[in-house]
């Protein structure tokens, strides 16, 4: 399970095989089964069709699409949109180069569409990707913020190039639309980004458009015209005479699919006019020619094998014998090819295919029909197949597609952990709706799963509590798929981590969590955070240290980056309560490099390393240091309210605008941190904080200096020259000072006045009356 005081703080599963029965092999304490790289076929234009003519004039009309900033191929299905690019890729590659996304349903989530993009730009300019790609580890928030800037800046010494996403009409992601947007409007010209679309994009392209910066291809651009048609009937050895050609372009309105398709049924048609007569050319009509003329003209070996291999999204030769339970499949998909099956190669090697959409559905419903109980095998065996190649997202698809709800769970659980460490939530979210039917959604793990998911994205405290009372009332008995040693030590740490029940059930939640994952436990890491946490909220600062230290102490993998520099930030908070500024200096440092080196500065893992940064600086009396930590703060723990983490950030902020003199923002941030401490349970601490923030604000600032600690006259002299802008040597020569002396004269000024440079100095001085 992936849990923590913050989205991605997570731990370490221990050794153990999961459920899945699949040969992945024991997961050592400190890794993580990663999800493999983008498929080939992901990130490479299709091989160009046999059979298929280049049409010219639609290259031309591509290319002159360079300069302007987008090009839009947007037509329904079928009208040759993939393959006039593919066409196009093939012509120019060699002397531009292409960059090509397949986008799929996955691609919703934006931090894994934004990686293959960048994954896909890297292999023509290698300094795309250097930043953005650990700044996508933030997570969806951060693609707009901070991801596209990034990049963009990466991009701007791109050669030219083309990058092509091809199917944009699968990405129903504000996000993405958004981010797309600002590439496509702040990106370099050098650049052409060419989106292929069914239906138009949700883009301002039409004001692109009025300003003659879009170049576009629709369906009345693709349709086949009669001599086209001609060309590819020929092409596919189909004899027909000019009246003929003309009626079967009409009735399908030059749609490049149903001329295919038609060219193919016409091969087995005894006369072939009479064929052209009766046909009617729309879609329903060409579902009814599949289902009955080809599929029942085929060899029943063949057949069956069409039926069963229906279940995978791309065919290969390996993957048919493995989810087929057969051999010889790599040469039964080449004889599919040869005889124009529908099959249509993904990849430029020929390995890998896929059935043309219309005859897939035909397959999958006649396969339903005929054996129902088949299904649910081979989508188990795919998903078996898929997990063994490093496959997860594959794996998950079709585990759920075959309602095998046991593997299913195990793989949602185990690997949880990467996609929200690599800041993939909408992924993970996407997962646990498909997986909503009753059974699903009573299943212990996933219940776990949800709860932590609820927690990461704030959603309410009720609505987490309510997963973990589904997996507390379950029967489930052993250690998860994950590692963590039981449904009761995982619901421990959740609600520990999370505060679902306030701070002192926390410290409970913490303790028994303990007692239940043993020593060697990965997952110790998340209780003794969450025990550290909870005593800090609980007043008890110097009792915090110990848990904390035990955590710090423990070996860290890569993952564990976000959990540990949580760690490190409570045991600074801790250390600054007790008084230990050097080490809390220390661990606050190693907090934000950690949180850098994973892209994670600007997220919400980052709140309490800048909430103790802000107790350095205040230590230090730079009080507008101090303030800026905690707007961050307050900021990066915003998406979170009401939460314990917000209220705290805001108490803090609320006394810093005080002594900076800023009344108003002081009242705000205390408003604002008692709005959160009303829907809080049991909040701890920051109640008799949120008192004595109150009580400070009500007692006026004294003017004699910021802190209340009078200028003596030797100070006001120093201060009144450097008001006047002398340099410290003047000041020196004009009070018979050395210049040391004034060094330290001015150290002590800008402390009592809360000022770190002598501009600010000057504007408090005149705001104190004091020259």
């Amino acid at each position: 399970m992936t849990v923590g005081v913050a989205p991605r703080m997570i731990g370490a599963p221990e050794m153990r095989r999961t459920r899945t029965g699949s040969e992945r092999g024991d997961v050592p304490d400190g890794e993580t089964v990663e999800p493999r790289t983008p498929s080939r076929s992901k990130l490479a234009p299709p091989r160009p069709r046999n059979g298929i003519a280049v049409r010219g004039w639609l290259l031309d009309r591509l290319r002159e699409g360079r300069g302007r900033k987008l090009t839009l191929v947007c037509a329904p299905a079928g009208y040759g949109k993939t393959t006039v690019l593919a066409q196009w890729c093939e012509a120019d590659r060699g002397r531009t180069p292409f960059v090509w996304v397949s986008a799929d349903e996955g691609d919703e989530d934006p931090v894994r569409f934004w990686s293959h993009l960048i994954a896909g730009l890297q292999a023509v300019h290698p300094r795309a990707g250097t930043g953005s790609v650990e700044a996508l580890r933030a997570g969806p928030g951060s693609v707009e913020s901070t991801v596209l800037p990034l990049l963009i800046d990466e991009l701007s010494d791109a050669p030219p190039s083309v990058l092509v996403v091809d199917d944009w009409h699968l990405l129903r992601s504000t996000i993405c639309d958004e981010t797309v947007r600002m590439l496509v409007e702040q990106g370099p010209p050098a650049v052409q980004i060419v989106l292929s679309s069914r239906i138009d994009p949700n883009l301002p392209v039409g004001r692109w458009r009025a300003h003659g910066e879009l170049s576009e291809l629709r369906a009345a651009d693709l349709k086949l015209s009669h001599m086209e048609a001609a060309s590819l009937l020929h092409r596919a050895n189909v004899d027909l005479g000019p009246e003929d050609i003309a009626r079967l372009t009409e009735r399908t309105e030059g749609w490049a699919a149903g001329l295919s398709l038609a060219s193919i049924l016409l091969r087995r048609e005894e006369d072939p006019h009479a064929f052209v007569l009766d046909f009617a050319g729309d879609f329903r009509h060409l579902l009814e020619y599949l289902s009955e003329d080809v599929l029942g003209s085929v060899g029943q070996q063949t057949r069956e094998f069409l039926l069963r291999a229906s279940v995978l999204d791309e065919l290969s030769g390996a993957a048919c014998d493995a989810v087929l339970e057969t051999h010889g499949s790599a040469a039964m998909l080449a004889e599919i090819e040869r005889a124009n099956l529908f099959l249509v190669p993904v990849d430029r090697h020929g390995e890998t295919y896929r059935f043309h959409q219309l005859f897939a559905d035909v397959l999958q419903r006649e396969l339903a029909r005929t054996n129902p109980d088949a299904v649910g095998r081979l989508h188990s065996r795919a998903s078996a197949w898929f997990e063994a190649q490093g496959d997860v997202e594959a794996a998950v698809a079709h585990a759920i597609a075959g309602r095998d709800l046991t593997r299913a769970s195990d793989l949602v659980t185990l690997h949880q952990r990467s996609l929200v460490n690599d800041g993939r939530l909408t992924t993970l979210a996407r997962w646990l709706e498909k997986l909503s039917w009753p059974e699903a959604t009573a299943d212990p793990q996933l219940a776990l799963v949800r709860a932590s998911l609820a927690a990461q994205t704030a959603r309410p405290a009720d609505e987490i509590e309510h997963w973990l009372a589904v997996a507390a009332a379950a029967s489930h008995s052993g250690p998860l798929a994950n590692g963590i040693a039981s449904v009761e030590s995982c619901v421990a740490i959740l609600r520990c981590l999370y505060l679902t029940q306030g701070v002192s059930p926390a410290v409970a939640a913490a303790r028994r969590a303990l007692e239940l994952e043993p020593p060697g436990s990965g997952w110790r890491r998340q209780a003794l955070l969450g025990l550290g946490q909870a005593l800090y909220l609980q007043g008890e600062a110097s009792e915090a240290r110990a848990p904390l230290v035990e955590a710090h102490r423990l070996p860290y993998a890569r993952d564990h980056a976000p959990a540990a520099a949580g760690v490190l930030a409570y045991l600074a908070l801790a250390e600054l309560d007790t008084g230990d500024l050097a080490s809390a200096r220390r661990h606050v440092a190693t907090s934000r490099e950690l949180l850098e080196a994973h892209g994670l500065a600007q997220s919400y893992v980052a709140t309490n390393t800048h909430v103790a940064l802000a107790g350095i600086h205040a230590a230090g009396v730079d009080v507008n240091s101090e303030a800026e930590e905690l707007e961050l703060a307050v900021r990066l723990s915003a998406p979170s309210r009401p939460s314990h983490w917000h209220a705290h950030a805001l108490l803090r902020l609320a006394s810093a605008r005080h002594r900076l003199g800023d009344p108003d923002a002081a009242r705000d941030a205390l408003e604002s941190a008692r709005v959160d401490l009303e829907a809080l349970p049991d909040p701890g601490m920051l109640s008799a904080l949120a008192d004595e923030v109150a009580a400070e604000l009500s007692a006026p600032l004294r003017h004699e200096g910021f802190y209340g600690e009078p200028l003596s006259d030797a100070e006001l002299r120093v201060l009144s020259l450097l008001v006047a802008d002398r340099s410290v040597a003047d000041v020196a020569r004009e009070l018979y000072l050395a210049p040391t002396t004034v060094k330290t004269h001015r150290r002590t000024i800008y402390r009592k006045l809360g000022v770190t440079n002598r501009q600010e100095a000057i504007a408090r001085a005149a705001e104190l009356s004091l020259v």
